[in-house]
């Protein structure tokens, strides 16, 4: 029972007491969702691809286009290791890795070794902090590699095209990890989306989101299905497992705040627009925009500050923490830097190392005011 002392309690435990946070999320209310949780006490379906899952894929489905399947995850990491199963499999003795980038979110290197692959790392191009296909193309490892997951670092845009060719060409299965890019897809899914599946995040700091799920998207045509059987302990049509999966399956409930979220998608775009408009704006009144990288060029999620020197990042964050403003180093100074990874084979990451260190996660929010805005940037500038 949630009475007025434990209330109180919950709502005293978000307060930030006048500081700022790196992301404050922002879902549907509670009205926008009541519609379709009566609908789930109706058919008192609650989860195992229940109608409002189902409908929730449909949509997304039909707003990219006639060829494309979608099928959605208990989060963003299960949407990775679904199109690892489906599309590559489990790891063999004969190809026992998985070429990634070190600059990434810890949830890319568990999906990959969930599903047998050990994580060998490759560096980033330092224009985009991407990997580039074909710079892969001739890479020593490639004849023991059997999967390359390629990560929109950020949300930033990954091409079909590149991939495609290069599966073509080695004969290696691609997964692209776009967990922040559903913006980007949206927006040109002809480009983005193809026969190498793409998985996202539904999780609250994303533009659109469920609280927490994912999606695999695709155009091969039994995607549905496959992704449908990894998630749903291998099977498909029968109680018997004909083929690795595991439990990754949507509730209603994270699918009644996914299809409130979509019915808001327009709107939510638009406000994330004007935040990133205004960020920029204040940035260039105040000599800094080219160090700026804020919505197109990355998800709407994120505003990042690219120091000019390691020397300045030390002073620039000082100035943040002075000034009660929390940032982010997102992806840290890369997997191979973490304890449980630092004895995975890597390549030399000298544009991991590079991007990393100069890379600074400021507070973005899809309702962050002007004041706060100028409050972080008056921090920055005076630290450089």
């Amino acid at each position: 029972m949630l009475d007025a002392n434990v209330r109180e309690q919950l709502l005293r435990g978000k307060s930030t007491e006048g500081g700022i946070q790196p992301f404050s999320p922002l879902l549907p209310r509670a009205h926008s969702l009541l519609p379709y949780l009566e609908l789930i006490d109706e058919n008192r379906w609650y989860s195992n691809r229940g109608l409002l899952t189902c409908h929730l894929e449909s949509r997304i489905a039909q707003m990219l286009g006639p060829s494309v399947q979608v099928a959605a995850t208990s989060c963003g990491q299960a949407a990775i290791e679904a199109a690892i199963l489906a599309f590559a499999g489990m790891a063999s003795i004969d190809r026992p890795y998985a070429l990634l980038p070190s600059y990434t979110f810890s949830a890319t290197a568990s999906a990959v070794q969930r599903c047998g692959y050990t994580p060998y790392f490759v560096d980033i191009e330092a224009d985009d902090w991407l990997l580039s296909a074909d710079a892969l193309l001739n890479h020593p490892m490639i004849g023991k590699a059997g999967l390359v997951v390629a990560v929109c670092a950020y949300g930033r845009r990954i091409e079909q095209a590149p991939w495609v060719l290069f599966k073509e060409k080695t004969g290696v299965p691609v997964v692209i990890d776009a967990a922040a890019a559903f913006e980007s897809i949206s927006q040109s899914p002809q480009e983005l989306l193809g026969t190498i599946p793409v998985a996202i995040s539904l999780q609250a700091t994303k533009t659109l989101s469920s609280g927490e799920g994912g999606l695999v998207i695709g155009t091969t045509p039994d995607l549905y299905i496959k992704v449908a059987q990894a998630t749903n302990f291998g099977f498909f049509g029968s109680r018997e497992t004909t083929a690795p999966g595991f439990n990754g399956k949507l509730s209603e409930y994270h699918a009644a705040v996914g299809l409130a979220s979509l019915d808001e998608w327009a709107s939510t775009q638009k406000a994330w627009c004007a935040v990133h408009a205004e960020y920029q704006r204040l940035a260039m009144n105040r000599g800094v925009q080219e160090l700026l990288f804020a919505s197109p060029g990355v998800a709407s999620c994120y505003v990042l500050f690219r120091s000019p020197s390691d020397e300045a990042v030390i002073r620039i964050v000082r100035s943040l923490e002075h000034n009660r403003i929390e940032c982010r180093h997102w992806y840290g100074r890369g997997l191979h830097s973490h304890q449980y990874y630092a004895s995975c084979p890597k390549d030399e990451l000298p544009n991991t190392t590079l991007i990393s260190g100069c890379l600074i996660g400021l507070p973005v929010a899809i309702d962050l005011s002007e004041v706060k805005m100028a409050r972080i940037l008056d921090a920055i500038v005076a630290a450089l």
